[in-house]
């Protein structure tokens, strides 16, 4: 379930828009020449467009959800409406970008410099406007955070329907809906950790959102205006949090939903999404028949209210809650792109993310670095159960320029080692190796219109944004847009 607040913060980042440094970058101009006079030389495109097109074997679960269990090529096309987190983070990714590029491109026929206050406000609010009524509409910020929740079903068979596609503009509360109580009885039995994960999944795509626009404003020199996409995004999921511990609101929307919702097909899969996490975090293998009947008598009593949960239950939730506010912590959300190191072209920026998982938490800092010849990400991860430190450390080498031949491939290289509790325990003190090897290879074409492939392998574990909790080896392939000017 996705929950949507007035954000006093809108204002706020508006104000940033107007006031913060957002001078125009240069660019790199754009060669086919695979005669390089560097091999790392690198072009800056102002806008990335990405389109993925396959994601296998997610792709097999997803066709046998939709089609009863089985594999067949109009099961196969009909999966393509439960997308994997790859492939809906990509289409939300590209969706904002293209909306920033084009509103910046409208106002930037001049160096922002030169603006005046007037035309300054006129842009900010436009982008205000923009991104607060995209919210609610397919293939942005809340759509993403229900297909999110939707990935983790459709892998073990929970089809689903996201009313997002209804487009519910000025709705509280949107639901993952059409959800029947014996898929959810089945998956907690089949699988505790990553139905645990389910609750939990929406947020983790917001912060993937964010952290996809940064890196590509940074990397790539944009210049993009994404502040007030970072402020509805995070402060949005920071609220949703504190609120599901707070029982004067969330008890009370939560008897204001069962009294609504007489039929099973229009009920939310969890309700709160936190209350739900917590309560299944602490009792991993209760039965989900234990939660007893609906109010009305109809189905299982599915949404878990504050007063369900226990003295610790409700602390550890709020520990949370305050921790989230840790996901402000990065310059770019305020309108800081890079931060200049030297007089040799460094640059370098970060981010300091709080995750829910389906052990407990991840609070990582993101480090990003570019010169003039590489563009670096490290991330340092403290994964977290209810009373245990597992860490690992991450590195992604983003587009480094091989030729091959006559053609020119942009390569991206990432690798994560690690502990993470053993299997996804919340109160285990046990440890387990996390590795993860990915490689993205990207072929430059003329038309400025790339084909990718890439290759994913990881142990057992949770990595933000991978759909499987248990070991995995993926290919994904599609396409890549980049425009230069």
């Amino acid at each position: 379930m996705k929950l949507f607040f007035p954000l006093f913060f809108s204002l706020f980042a508006c104000f940033s828009l107007v006031h913060a440094s957002n001078s125009d970058s240069l660019t790199v101009a754009d060669s086919t020449n695979v005669k390089l006079t560097s091999k790392q030389k690198k072009e800056q495109p102002r806008l990335v467009l990405n389109l993925e097109l396959i994601d296998f074997p997610y792709q097999l679960d997803a066709s046998k959800t939709v089609d009863n269990g089985n594999v067949s090529l109009s099961g196969f096309l009909k999966g393509y409406a439960n997308p994997s987190m790859h492939q809906s983070l990509q289409l939300t990714t590209s969706l904002y970008s293209g909306v920033h590029y084009g509103i910046d491109k409208l106002f930037r026929k001049d160096s922002y410099a030169d603006w005046s206050k007037g035309k300054r406000f006129l842009h900010s609010m436009t982008l205000l406007v923009g991104d607060y009524l995209l919210t609610t509409a397919p293939g942005f910020d809340g759509w993403l955070h229900e297909e999110f929740h939707r990935s983790v079903m459709t892998r073990f068979g929970v089809n689903s329907y996201d009313d997002m596609n209804k487009f519910p503009i000025g709705a509280e509360t949107v639901s993952v809906s059409h959800v029947t109580d014996e898929d959810l009885i089945r998956f907690k039995q089949q699988s505790p950790s990553d139905f645990i994960r389910m609750h939990v999944a929406g947020i983790e795509g917001e912060y993937l959102l964010a952290e996809k626009l940064q890196k590509n404003n940074f990397f790539y020199n944009q210049n993009m205006s994404h502040q007030i996409t970072y402020i509805l995004n995070i402060v949005n999921a920071i609220s949703y949090v504190n609120i599901s511990a707070n029982s004067l609101v969330a008890d009370e929307m939560t008897n204001q939903m069962n009294a609504k919702e007489t039929t099973i097909s229009v009920r939310d899969f969890t309700g709160l999404d936190f209350t739900g996490w917590t309560y299944d975090l602490f009792r991993p293998n209760e039965p989900y028949t234990s939660r007893g009947t609906h109010p009305t008598g109809l189905g299982i009593d599915r949404y878990i209210k504050v007063s369900d949960l226990t003295t610790v239950e409700l602390n550890y939730l709020k520990k949370q809650g305050s921790l989230q506010w840790l996901n402000l912590l990065s310059p770019m959300i305020y309108g800081f792109k890079d931060i200049k190191l030297n007089d040799n072209g460094a640059y370098g920026n970060f981010a300091i993310r709080n995750y829910l998982t389906s052990f407990g938490n991840d609070i990582s800092a993101n480090v990003f670095l570019r010169n003039k010849s590489y563009n670096y990400a490290f991330t340092f991860h403290n994964y977290m159960n209810y009373e245990n430190y597992f860490p690992a450390v991450e590195m992604e080498l983003i587009d480094y320029v091989q030729p091959v031949g006559q053609q020119l491939l942009y390569i991206t290289p990432r690798v994560l080692v690690g502990l993470q509790p053993s299997e996804q325990g919340f109160t285990t003190n046990k440890s387990s190796f996390l590795g993860l090897l990915e490689c993205k290879i990207e072929c430059k074409t003329r038309i400025h219109l790339n084909p990718y492939v890439e290759l994913s392998a990881k142990t057992k574990g949770w990595v933000a944004g991978n759909d499987f909790l248990n070991s995995n080896l993926s290919v994904r392939l599609g396409a890549s847009m980049r425009i230069y000017k």
